[in-house]
């Protein structure tokens, strides 16, 4: 669990620095994505938990479909808060495609976030972490 938690992390610092070389790039600097990758870290940690609590247990033959129903929401949530902040704080246009590059983005850790389950015990086990993912 340890791995997979430092995996994340180092996941969603890297993919936060492409964030800002792509919203921000006047701003992209190393320690403000490993910042903003802290914070969705924890954002992930905290409704991670809250999925754990509300799904219980989770029969393993319906987790497939109950793994992309509950992250792939919870997800464009996540990673949206995190683009909403890179916006509002860089002062970031609407000029450019911006909106363009925003989805893109948040597409993208949508699926840097799946495929960095796949470090999970549950994911080195071919089975989906549903309640056990860090978001």
């Amino acid at each position: 669990m340890l791995v997979y938690a430092i995996v994340k992390f180092i996941v969603y610092c890297l993919w936060c620095f492409i964030g800002l070389r792509l919203l921000a790039p006047a701003h992209a600097r190393p320690v403000a994505a490993i910042g903003y990758g802290a914070l969705r870290w924890l954002l992930g940690l905290g409704l991670g938990i809250g999925v754990f609590i509300l799904a219980g247990s989770i029969k393993q033959e319906s987790a497939g479909l109950l793994y992309l129903l509950i992250y792939t929401p919870l997800r464009v949530v996540e990673w949206g808060i995190i683009a909403a902040i890179l916006l509002g704080r860089y002062k970031v246009g609407k000029s450019g495609g911006i909106y363009a590059r925003v989805i893109s983005w948040v597409a993208g850790g949508i699926l840097v976030s799946y495929l960095s389950d796949m470090v999970s015990p549950e994911g080195l086990a071919g089975k989906f972490c549903v309640g056990r993912c860090l978001c």
